[in-house]
């Protein structure tokens, strides 16, 4: 049954409008980032907010008009069964147009698109309103153009088949450029009414599984389209099947890719300037960053130049992907992903945020709450009191009074400290599943995470705006994508941890060989479930590959850099029993978010950032042992 709630949607300002305090408003209440807000005065209509009530809405409004905000507010309509939220008044017509087509004994595709800017910081206009019907001007009055939101739009074709498939897709590319220009990032998927699906949610579900499987760059809408996004695409009648070539470096992964890593630059950059510069980047990006090849091929995606002819190289790649059967393992991977997100689609599968957790983020997210709102929060759990407690007695702290209430707690340790610390141990629940026997406990998996949070908290002491975007909490929560393949695949994801010590590869890589995405992308459908701000979805989302991140690649790259640290102590014998020994991996696309970060930072750098590390771990053993 569908669930009606509300969103607020920024219209634009009043002449007299207060923007500075506005500004701060979008910032403390919202999250917004700079360009975030930038975009949004200077592009409405936008999507401000979503809420479950009327009445919450209204509230809102009446803030926000007083500031000079002009706003509008939405019904929309959306349930477990959709992957997004759908304006009441677009469901009503498209499903309207979906009555017609059956009445006519016609048929229909329903393209569903999602844009970007391929540059960070590029603004786009949002897809409703002006934008909307200036696109429906290119095309046929019986199609249908439906803005859904600020990224998406729905597009019915009327008397579309499979035919025409490739034909409206190209159409709607060459537009969608016209209108924004090249420097855009398009995916689209689509699905076939009445053939492939009656319903609307139908529809949308399988648009958006073939959307994910012909994406751009991975994962980057905030549900599971994550992450993501490297299956081989579905090839209608007409349309043109990738090149061998193509296929090796833009779905090649787990060993595919150690046999790329392997191989001369030269011979790789023949087969790589046959992609577009904005692929070749991608692949760039996922080199570790110490891979020799990585210095030679950015010298040759900047320049350009035109490789030598060589069939001989052409034709070892073609070899490459005969022996390891890409083609078939990619239709392998694209079953076992549909398998992933329909267990994922279903809210009964899926982990929830303990409600003292979500407590204590609504509060930490709510510039206006105060140290007694917390306080009420913590007394009301005993269990979590107790712990609370004993950790700030601890050697840890090493204060030398006994600490006897939560409110000494807050006033000593100070608000923010205390959230981190009721937040770790209240969201530990999630990890309280059984385990994989012989790889995984996971005590163990929350041990390292707790360990990220620590080291990436270490990491911001410079760097306060990624401390205020929750670099302890996306720490903490960074890997819980796994938990969710634990429980759901634990055969197959055991055998991928003996792949992983077996071949030395990234973890993240096998999964993502086999499942079709990997934890970081569960991750963020989970984070997004959980409302959880954008900047912690993609800071989970991304940790891998914060190249891919649209809005917070430098956060991503950090709590990526915090991972790598842990396990690299496992080199020192710190880790604890039951967490995997992985080969850590440090990406080109790391690198180039980090090292404007730490200046100068290099191999010898990076080796006392593993000393911190060791120490932040060493410090925390006794705040472990009363966690445990």
């Amino acid at each position: 049954m569908n669930e009606t709630h509300f969103r607020i949607l920024f219209e634009g300002l009043d002449p007299r409008a207060q923007l500075q305090k506005l500004v701060i408003f979008f910032e403390k209440e919202l999250g917004f980032s700079e360009d975030q807000i930038r975009n949004l005065l200077t592009n409405p209509p936008r999507v401000l907010w979503e809420v479950s009530t009327h009445n919450d809405g209204k509230l809102i409004q009446t803030v926000l008009e007083k500031m000079g905000c002009q706003t509008y507010l939405e019904a929309v309509t959306g349930d477990s069964t959709y992957p997004f939220a759908i304006s009441t008044k677009h469901h009503k017509l498209i499903n309207q147009e979906l009555s017609k087509i059956l009445r006519c004994s016609a048929n229909l595709a329903l393209f569903l698109v999602h844009l970007q800017g391929a540059k960070h910081g590029s603004i786009l206009p949002s897809m409703m309103g002006p934008f909307e019907k200036k696109l429906a001007e290119h095309f046929r009055e019986s199609d249908t153009v439906v803005g859904i939101d600020d990224a998406r739009i729905i597009i019915l074709g009327f008397s579309t088949d499979r035919q025409g498939v490739v034909h409206l897709k190209n159409k709607t590319d060459r537009v969608l450029k016209e209108l924004l220009g090249e420097e855009i990032l398009i995916s689209m998927g689509y699905a076939l009414f009445p053939e492939e699906g009656r319903s609307l949610s139908e529809l949308i579900h399988l648009a958006e599984v073939k959307r994910i499987e012909k994406g751009h760059d991975g994962l980057s809408d905030t549900r599971i389209a994550s992450s993501r996004d490297e299956l081989a695409p579905h090839v209608s009648a007409g349309e043109e099947s990738p090149s061998p070539l193509q296929l090796c470096f833009t779905k090649g992964r787990g060993k595919i890719f150690k046999r790329l890593l392997d191989m001369d630059p030269e011979i790789l950059w023949i087969g790589l300037s046959q992609l577009p510069q904005a692929k070749q980047k991608e692949f760039l990006a996922r080199l570790p960053f110490d891979s020799p090849v990585a210095p030679v091929l950015e010298e040759r995606i900047n320049a350009q130049p035109r490789p030598i002819s060589d069939r001989a190289a052409e034709q070892h790649f073609e070899a490459i992907i005969h022996q390891m059967e890409l083609e078939e393992s990619l239709e392998e991977r694209r079953k076992t992903q549909q398998e992933v997100i329909s267990k994922l689609n279903r809210v009964e599968a899926l982990p929830t945020l303990p409600s003292v957790a979500a407590h204590v983020f609504k509060i930490a997210s709510n510039a206006n709450s105060s140290a007694a709102d917390l306080t009420e929060v913590i007394v009301n759990d005993p269990s979590l009191t107790s712990k609370l407690l004993k950790m700030v007695n601890s050697a840890f702290y090493g204060f030398p009074q006994k600490i006897g209430t939560v409110r000494q707690a807050v006033v000593i340790l100070g608000t923010e400290e205390i959230m981190d610390l009721a937040f770790g141990l209240a969201a530990a629940k999630v990890f309280e599943v059984k385990p994989l026997e012989g790889l995984y406990d996971p005590k163990a998996l929350w041990h390292h995470s707790m360990c990220t949070a620590l080291i990436a908290q270490n990491l911001c002491q410079k760097f306060p705006e990624y401390q205020r975007l929750g670099a302890f909490t996306a720490g903490l929560l960074h890997d819980f994508g796994k938990i969710f393949l634990i429980e759901h695949f634990p055969e197959l994801y055991g055998q991928i941890h003996v792949d992983v010590t077996k071949l030395g590869l990234p973890l993240f890589e096998l999964e993502e060989e086999r499942f079709g995405l990997n934890h970081a992308a569960i991750g963020e459908f989970l984070a997004s479930n959980w409302n959880l701000p954008e900047a912690l979805v993609e800071a989970i989302a991304f940790h891998h590959q914060p190249f891919s991140a649209p809005g917070h690649p430098e956060l991503a790259a950090m709590i990526g850099l915090a991972d790598y640290l842990h396990y690299g102590t496992s080199r020192l014998g710190e880790l604890p029993g039951g967490v995997p020994v992985f080969s850590p991996q440090l990406t080109f696309g790391h690198w180039s978010f980090l090292a404007p970060l730490f200046k100068g930072l290099d191999t010898e750098q990076l080796e006392k950032m593993q000393e911190d590390a060791l120490a932040i771990i060493r410090d925390s053993q006794d705040l472990f042992s009363i966690l445990d």
